[in-house]
């Protein structure tokens, strides 16, 4: 009798995850097919390497600026 219900829960759990699994699918067609592909490592990492040069550059453009409008306020109190 166990091995009986053990059998009956696995038979429900396969149609379960094969239900997932055709949802996921689906998904992941309209996903492709909305943006032409995936993105691969090599698209994250240049993604990355883009965001890091913004990142630092905007630093350094806020530090000058802030810079100038410092030495600015200092020449302008004396």
């Amino acid at each position: 009798m166990e091995a009986e219900q053990r059998f009956e829960r696995l038979e429900a759990f396969r149609e379960d995850t094969r239900e997932r699994l055709a949802r996921i699918e689906a998904r992941l067609d309209v996903i492709e097919s909305q943006l032409g592909h995936m993105a691969t490592k090599a698209d994250l990492a240049a993604l990355e390497t883009r965001l890091l040069t913004w990142f630092i550059a905007t630093a350094f453009a806020m530090t000058t600026v802030m810079s100038a409008i410092a030495f600015a306020a200092v020449r302008l109190a004396h």
